[in-house]
């Protein structure tokens, strides 16, 4: 955990847009006299629509002062870790899967049978690219918490069921690293690791917000606490102060807080329709299109079944919507 004096807390009440909220208190301070300049600052934001909309909220609070504003970097955390990792000798995403393609149409598979027990009739490219695919996911979605294949099993323990098919997948992965090295490359998902143990800021960086971002990946959060030993960073929670015991440090709803708490849901009875079947659900939905005023925008409607969406179609269809 970095210094508490540079790690710091801040909450926006719930009942009003957050976009809005944001950007009022990135400006801060700020007298109107000129343009809005933050950027000097990296904003972390949960994905790259929210960072969208707080560019154009900034715009926006700046433009009723009648100025420009020089928006932040805004970053998703995926984003923060492949900037910091990113260089000439790092691989794409192209020569990582060839890298990996070419390796399992080449390999012994015998040496391989716990991970791979079924070797098929023709190593084709089509069979080795499927593969590739499936462990470059693995590869990445391990780096999100700072492991490589090679860790899996060191850290599961003596007792771990799959100690030997991860113990295969690391020999793979060795040699894939080596078939990047023959090329002058390197492992985008070492590079993350690399980059997190001793993470460099940007130049010219002077703080860093993370905007409302419940799910941070831990890697992310592992270069933000080294760049708090030297910067201040500040943490805003979609929240009300009140909830303050229900967040952690960086942000992130402490499940015990809220796995057992009554969901309070005014007028649940006039907003909460129990429906026979599809077509029901289809005639609820458009009488309730119908009695809404004239809109002044778009009218959303989502459904979470795909055998709905025919009937909705048509009915909206036939109501001239």
């Amino acid at each position: 955990m970095p210094s508490a004096a540079n790690l710091r807390r801040h909450f926006l009440p719930w009942d009003r847009p957050l976009a809005a909220q944001a950007a009022a208190w990135l400006a801060l301070g700020w007298d109107g006299r000129g343009p809005l300049d933050l950027s000097a600052l990296l904003v972390v934001v949960p994905t790259r629509h929210a960072g969208r909309r707080l560019r154009e909220a900034l715009a926006g609070f700046a433009a009723e002062q009648g100025q420009a504003v020089f928006p932040p970097v805004t970053q998703t955390p995926d984003a923060l870790l492949a900037a910091g990792a990113a260089g000439p000798e790092v691989a794409g995403r192209l020569e990582t899967l060839l890298a990996w393609t070419d390796l399992l149409r080449e390999i012994d598979l015998s040496a391989f049978e716990v991970l791979l027990p079924v070797a098929p009739p023709v190593r084709t490219f089509s069979w080795a690219a499927g593969l590739a695919e499936n462990f470059t996911r693995l590869q990445l979605q391990l780096a999100e918490a700072g492991l490589r294949l090679g860790d899996v099993a060191g850290r599961a323990g003596p007792d771990f069921p799959e100690a030997a098919r991860w113990s295969q997948l690391a020999e793979l992965e060795a040699r894939h690293d080596a078939g990047l090295a023959a090329i002058g490359r390197s492992s985008a998902a070492a590079a993350r690791a690399v980059f997190a143990r001793a993470p460099a800021p940007p130049a010219g960086l002077q703080r860093v917000v993370l905007a409302a971002v419940p799910d941070p990946l831990p890697l992310a959060l592992t270069v933000v606490a080294s760049w708090a030993e030297t910067l201040p960073v500040d943490v805003l929670v979609f929240a009300p102060e009140s909830e303050a015991a229900s967040f952690d440090a960086w942000g992130r709803p402490l499940a015990a807080a809220w796995e057992r708490r009554p969901l309070l849901l005014p007028d649940f009875g006039s907003r909460v329709h129990v429906c026979a079947d599809a077509p029901a659900q289809a005639e609820r939905m458009l009488e309730a299109v119908r009695g809404l005023p004239a809109p002044d925008g778009w009218v959303a409607l989502g459904v979470a079944d795909e055998e709905l969406l025919p009937q909705l179609e048509n009915g909206l269809a036939r109501a001239g919507l």
